[in-house]
C-alpha cells in the first residue's frame, strides 16, 4: 500500500510517498530509499507506541518501507505516523478511511502513543496547498485532520484553512525622520527599487534600512509562505558565498533563495565577500541564478529587493559631502577600501542616500509616512500612465548615464508625475528624480579627490 507524506530533502518539506509491504521474516522495520539515521531510529518508536496503544507489532513479519523518491537522501521527523497507520492497515489492527486518503500523512509518534505536530511542518512552502493528517494543534491560524493518540479516532477537517494573523510591525511607524529620510522611505517603498545608505559611522543607515518593513505593503501568497508581514532576510557580512547561494553536495537553502519575494537587507556591503557581491549582480536585474554543484543543478528564480548600507572609508567617516576630513588611513587605503564596489553592482542600485551624523531635525513620524505611501497606493491603482520620456533628451543632459540609471530616473519621476495626479512627467518631475538616481552616483563615482 501506498501513503503520501512529506520528507526533507535540501533543507525543504516536499511531498512523497511510501510504499509499505509486510514480507514473512525476522520483526523488523527496513527502510528502502536513502533514509538517514533519523529515520531508522524511528523503529524503536513505532514499536513502542503500537504496544503502549495496545496494538501488536507483527511477529513473524518483516515490514518493506520504501521511500520514494529514491533518488534522494532524506530526513522526517513525521514518516514513523505514516509507517504506523500503514502497518495498522496491513495487519486489519486499523483501517484506513476513504475520507483521508487524499492526506499527507506526517506526525510524530510518542512512546506511549501520542501523535505531535512535527516543529518543522509549519515551514512547509505549500501548507495551504494540501490536506495533511497530523497530531492536535491548537493554534487557530491553522486547521488540520488530528488524530491525538494512535487508539484514538481521526477528526477529519475537509477543507485546508490558513488565515494567518498579520499585524504590520510598528517600530519604525512610532519613530520621527527628517524630511530626507522619510522621503527615501516613501521611494523605496513605493518604488521597490535597490537602494543603497552610505555615509558615516553610527549615522542611522541600519536603523533606516530595518524599520523599511514597517512601510511595506504584504502580499498575501509570501505572508502565508512565511506567516510574516514581510519576509526579511539580514545576513552578517562574514557569511561565506557557499552559505549565501547554498552549497554542498546535496546543493542546502541559501540565504538568497529564502529572501524570494522578501527584503534582503545587506549591512557593511563592502565587508561582504567579493564572491557574494559580484553573485547579486544578474538576481539584482531579475535574471535567473544557475547553481550546479556535485552534478546536482538548481535555478533560483530571484526576485528580492536589496537595502544594503556601508561606509566608504576604513574610518567610517568619509562622504562625498565631507571636506577636511581628518583621518588616520592613508588616502591610498581609503580609495581602495571602494574598490569592491564595483560600477556594474553599483549600477544596479536605484537610489542612493549619503546619511551623515551632523544634528538633523527629525519631525515627521512614521505615521505620517505611512498614510503617504498608501494614499499614494489608492490615488494611483485606476491611473494609466502615458510614456513621453521622448520629450526629453536625457542621454544629452547626463551624457554619463548608463541605460539602467537612466530608467532608474525615469521610474522615479513617474511616481512623482502620478503623485500629482498627472500621467506624463514633466521636467521638474525628472529634477526631483535626479536627486536620488543621478546626482549621489556622481559624486561617489568622483571618489576622493
Amino acid at each position: 500500500m501506498v501513503i503520501r507524506t512529506l520528507i526533507e530533502s535540501q533543507k525543504k518539506l516536499v511531498p512523497a510517498e511510501v510504499e509499505i509491504m509486510l514480507l514473512p521474516g525476522i520483526p523488523q522495520i527496513h527502510f528502502l530509499g536513502l533514509p538517514d539515521k533519523v529515520i531508522k531510529e524511528s523503529f524503536f518508536r513505532i514499536k513502542s507506541a503500537l504496544k503502549s496503544s495496545q496494538y501488536k507489532f507483527p511477529t513473524t513479519q518483516q515490514v518493506i518501507v520504501n521511500i520514494r523518491p529514491n533518488s534522494l537522501k532524506k530526513s522526517s521527523q513525521g514518516l514513523e505516523l505514516a509507517v504506523a497507520l500503514g502497518i495498522l492497515h496491513l495487519t486489519g489492527q486499523k483501517t484506513f478511511l476513504d475520507q483521508w486518503q487524499d492526506h499527507l500523512v506526517y506526525g510524530q509518534l510518542d512512546l506511549n502513543g501520542d501523535v505531535r505536530v512535527p516543529s518543522d511542518l509549519l515551514n512547509f512552502e505549500k501548507i495551504n496547498e494540501y490536506k495533511i493528517l497530523t497530531g492536535q494543534y491548537s493554534p487557530e491560524n491553522y486547521t488540520f485532520s488530528s488524530l491525538a493518540n494512535l487508539s484514538s479516532e481521526f477528526i477529519i477537517c475537509d477543507k485546508q484553512r490558513f488565515e494567518p494573523l498579520l499585524i504590520r510591525p510598528e517600530h519604525g511607524l512610532r519613530q520621527k525622520y527628517s524630511l530626507e529620510e522619510a522621503e527615501l522611505i516613501f521611494l523605496m517603498s513605493v518604488s521597490r527599487m535597490h537602494a543603497l545608505l552610505a555615509g558615516q559611522a553610527g549615522s542611522g543607515k541600519t536603523y533606516l534600512a530595518k524599520h523599511l518593513t514597517s512601510f511595506l505593503k504584504s502580499e498575501r501568497n509570501n505572508a502565508i509562505k512565511y506567516n510574516n508581514w514581510f519576509p526579511v532576510i539580514a545576513p552578517h557580512h562574514s557569511l561565506t558565498p557557499g552559505a549565501f547561494l547554498g552549497g554542498g553536495a546535496s546543493l542546502t537553502l541559501g540565504e538568497i533563495e529564502k529572501v524570494a519575494g522578501g527584503l534582503l537587507i545587506l549591512d557593511e556591503l563592502l565587508e561582504f565577500h567579493h564572491e557574494i557581491l559580484e553573485s547579486l549582480r544578474e538576481p539584482m536585474t531579475g535574471e535567473a541564478l544557475r547553481i550546479a554543484r556535485a552534478g546536482f543543478v538548481k535555478t533560483i528564480q530571484p526576485d528580492f529587493q536589496v537595502i544594503a548600507t556601508t561606509n566608504l572609508c576604513p574610518c567610517g567617516r568619509w562622504t562625498p559631502q565631507v571636506e577636511n576630513l581628518n583621518c588616520r588611513f592613508s588616502v591610498r587605503k581609503c580609495r581602495g577600501y571602494m574598490n569592491s564596489l564595483s560600477g556594474p553592482l553599483l549600477d544596479r542600485f536605484g537610489l542612493l542616500y549619503f546619511h551623515h551624523n551632523n544634528k538633523i531635525k527629525r519631525s515627521i513620524s512614521g505615521f505620517e509616512i505611512l498614510n503617504r505611501i498608501e494614499k499614494f497606493n489608492l490615488e494611483t491603482r485606476n491611473l494609466v500612465f502615458e510614456a513621453n520620456h521622448d520629450e526629453f533628451d536625457l542621454q544629452a543632459i547626463y551624457p554619463e548615464a548608463s541605460a539602467r540609471r537612466l530608467n532608474a530616473l525615469l521610474k522615479v519621476a513617474q511616481i512623482y508625475a502620478l503623485e500629482s495626479n498627472r500621467t506624463k512627467i514633466n521636467f521638474q518631475d525628472i529634477c526631483k528624480s535626479e536627486k536620488w538616481t543621478i546626482k549621489p552616483f556622481e559624486r561617489l563615482e568622483m571618489g576622493m579627490v
